[in-house]
């Protein structure tokens, strides 16, 4: 019996979404097609009638996952408006985000796991980056209309730079406080840099 069109669709975005939150707990290399099926309670055939391999389904997954980053991250600008920025800061450093890999931002899960990729894949994660860059600088621009468009640009590469860095360090303390320093001490600092918010 054949799959309806909408209902397969419907699964492929089912098997991204657990593809991605399995992918950022475990890592690319520690997860074995067999545990991801497993995972999503899913035949080899199930899963591959859908993608190629799993590195077709690592970078799709992580294509998804940075596209909804997007849409997240346009959205929070256009609801909160000036204080988006601060907000994006505190949450991506907050205490939650040490242990919530699943919901968390893919470059700073699997940045590493991305870098060993084939360059096709490196290009569309590329892309992603760039698309990022561009509404942070859109933003910090609004925040800062006096910086010119370079200006806003190369904040915008520090900002979500700094972002992601601050994050992957306090992840790698054993200590939970010192972790919790280097959040505290990031965010503050990012938003002395980036925000300008009475």
């Amino acid at each position: 019996m054949r799959t309806k069109k909408g209902e397969k669709e419907k699964l492929r975005l089912v098997i991204l979404d657990k593809a991605i939150a399995f992918f950022k707990k475990h890592g690319r290399s520690g997860s074995a097609s067999e545990d991801i099926m497993s995972y999503m309670n899913l035949t080899r055939g199930a899963l591959y009638s859908h993608f190629k391999s799993k590195d077709d389904l690592f970078a799709k997954a992580v294509s998804h996952d940075l596209t909804r980053l997007e849409n997240l991250i346009e959205e929070s600008i256009k609801l909160y408006g000036p204080m988006a920025l601060r907000r994006n800061i505190e949450a991506h450093l907050s205490e939650k985000s040490l242990t919530d890999f699943e919901n968390s931002c893919a470059f700073t899960s699997l940045a590493s796991d991305m870098q060993r990729c084939k360059a096709a894949h490196r290009a569309i994660y590329e892309e992603h980056m760039n698309r990022i860059y561009a509404i942070f600088a859109k933003a910090l621009h609004e925040q800062f209309p006096e910086d010119t468009p370079e200006q806003s640009h190369i904040k915008a590469l520090n900002l979500y730079s700094g972002l992601v860095g601050t994050l992957s360090m306090a992840r790698t303390m054993k200590d939970r406080e010192k972790a919790l320093e280097i959040l505290e001490s990031g965010r503050q600092f990012l938003i002395s840099q980036f925000t300008r918010v009475v």
